[in-house]
């Protein structure tokens, strides 16, 4: 791509599993797959293309579709990889569908690029506006097909409209040179075909393929975005394990809490807290050093493939050095996954996270496998980035709408113990680490990293909480993170929604739980197995089966009846949970 400046490359039969997105070298490939390592599609954008992406949708195995802001109008771009010649109708049904699926969620504004490997000859003789007289060979059964669906929306096969050396209209060579053939091609709508000032096959490419790339040269512009504030990682891990930085540390948010004790208002205090704890955070950890990730590639191999490529006349010379850049990729590839393991090993005896962490990277576990759309109520497919966000926003509030009270009403008068230092400690104490932060960017190992004047601190806030029943905006809010459930999931329903919590709310939330275990634990019912310490639900399963085993020797008839409800903790009626918490007596200020 640097050597031919090209700037979207299609490809096809990219044989990858799932669907999603990564970026390397500066360079974006969005893919989609199947289950299997068969067919798949990608698009390769370099990096300034990559800025301009509005949304991308994987279709299927076959299809893919990418959206990019442009100026005046914005761009479609739509990978295909058709069935070959040896498949079945219902192969060529199927894909066409899939390519009118891609097609139907393009705006009419839009301009379209259509380009892939569609196994299709057109011929060499002009067919209306459709197919140029600059076409290779003779036209087939699949060449109609192609022609007719360009013809119902109206689109041009642009490698057939230019003059150009045979050589430079060919796109695949049969086993042994035999047959070479016209099937791979660029299409774009009539109404914008003068924006193509050319398009030709490159022979000379040597992508390793018995294809060759098709380029067009196209006149558009794309729209230059503001780029997104990032907000840096910094080192958090320095915090427990270097006692200087955690010295440091400790005195920038003291001179900083200091300044807090006339605080009354928890709105005010909170917001000093937590900018006296980032600031002092930014002041003495270093940010986290993105590490480029190493290639099994080198330079004696990207050395060689320049030689093959300039041996493309000597098919003897060109076939001994491919044999020994296979050779060599193999050897190369070896050695690194050699290293990777080595660094796992050292990695397994001072940090099992970060060991496992590069267990999935190795293996491929870590990929995103989104499909980077989501489905409106009404089944059309969202792909911008602000109507995704408003499709999530509207599924939330479906989900935890269920006519619940605004606020429950408690009869008693609000009264409730003083929140010790004994109890804050305890919470932040039993709070676990290395976990995502919520909204307010405070981690635990902050507080923890404190010691006696994060107690201090917390228990001055939460007692202020507790008093006055005012709890600051940043810690009612949450950040929601959508996991697919499979590859591919397009329905908010087959995604995991995870709440990313404050920590500090966390810590609240301990301290009021510990205060009603006492008096919740003896109510919960023996066989209540979830979510309770010392047992779990593998023990039930466990003496059912007991009891299935003792039923089937003694004869005897045995009914089980399984209940799952849907969204069964998003959906719990407050209301009456109050009412029950109120009857187990406990502390109004709690509820």
């Amino acid at each position: 791509m640097q050597r031919l400046q090209i700037n979207v490359l299609g490809l096809s039969e990219v044989r990858w599993t799932g669907a999603g997105s990564f970026t390397s070298d500066n360079f974006t490939l969005f893919y989609s797959g199947g289950d299997q390592h068969e067919r798949g599609v990608g698009i390769l954008l370099d990096k300034e293309t990559s800025k301009c992406v509005k949304g991308f949708w994987a279709a299927s195995d076959r299809v893919i579709l990418i959206k990019l802001h442009g100026k005046p109008f914005n761009i479609s771009l739509i990978q295909c990889y058709a069935p070959t010649a040896d498949s079945d109708d219902d192969a060529i049904t199927n894909f066409y569908e899939d390519l009118d699926n891609a097609y139907s969620q393009c705006n009419s504004n839009d301009i379209i690029y259509v380009m892939g490997d569609f196994n299709a000859k057109v011929g060499d003789i002009r067919i209306g506006n459709t197919v140029g007289p600059f076409g290779l060979g003779n036209k087939n059964d699949r060449g109609d097909i192609l022609i007719n669906w360009c013809q119902s929306h109206n689109f041009v096969i642009t490698n057939t409209w230019f003059k150009n050396h045979p050589r430079r209209l060919w796109t695949w060579k049969g086993p042994g040179d035999r047959v070479r053939n016209q099937i791979d091609y660029i299409m774009v709508p009539n109404r914008f075909r003068n924006a193509i000032i050319s398009s030709k096959a490159f022979p000379g490419a040597d992508c390793g393929s018995d294809h060759v790339p098709v380029i067009s040269e196209i006149r558009v512009k794309l729209k230059r975005l503001k780029k997104s504030k990032q907000i840096p990682k910094l080192q958090i891990q320095l915090l427990k394990n270097n006692n200087d930085v955690k010295e440091k540390f400790c005195i920038e948010v003291q001179n900083r809490f200091e300044a807090l004790d006339d605080i009354t208002e928890v709105e005010v205090l909170w917001e000093k807290m937590k900018s006296s704890i980032l600031e002092a955070t930014e002041a003495v950890l270093p940010k986290i050093k993105m590490n480029k990730k190493k290639r099994w590639m080198t330079e004696d191999i990207l050395q060689l493939m320049e030689q093959r490529r300039l041996k493309k006349s000597n098919p003897l010379e060109y076939k001994l050095l491919d044999k020994e850049i296979k050779k060599k990729c193999s050897e190369a590839k070896e050695t690194r996954l050699n290293e990777q393991c080595s660094e796992i090993e050292n990695k397994l005896s001072i940090n099992t996270k970060y060991a496992h962490m590069k267990i999935d990277e190795i293996t491929g576990k870590s990929r995103c496998t989104s499909s980077g759309c989501i489905k409106s109520k009404s089944g059309t497919i969202l792909m911008e980035k602000h109507d995704i966000l408003n499709r999530w926003s509207e599924y939330i509030e479906e989900l935890f709408d269920d006519n619940r009270a605004a606020k429950p009403i408690i009869k008693k008068n609000i009264e409730g113990p003083t929140i010790m230092k004994d109890e804050v400690r305890k919470a932040i104490k039993s709070m676990k680490t290395n976990k995502a932060t919520g909204p307010d960017g405070i981690s635990v190992e902050m507080i923890q990293c404190l010691d006696e004047i994060g107690v201090d601190m917390m228990t001055k806030l939460i007692n202020q909480i507790y008093d006055t029943g005012n709890i600051p905006e940043d810690l009612t809010k949450s950040i929601f993170i959508a996991l697919p459930k499979k590859s591919g999931a397009t329905e908010c329903e087959l995604h995991r929604t995870i709440s990313l919590m404050s920590h500090v709310t966390k810590i609240l939330l301990k301290i009021l739980m510990m205060r009603m275990k006492n008096k919740i634990t003896p109510e919960i019912a023996k066989v209540q197995y979830g979510f309770m310490p010392d047992k779990g639900t593998r023990n039930a399963i466990f003496i059912l089966r007991m009891i299935i085993e003792r039923s089937i020797e003694v004869k005897h008839d045995i009914y089980l009846c399984f209940l799952d409800y849907t969204k069964a903790f998003d959906k719990v009626k407050h209301e009456n949970m109050f009412e029950i918490l109120e009857k187990l007596d406990i502390d109004s200020k709690d509820l």
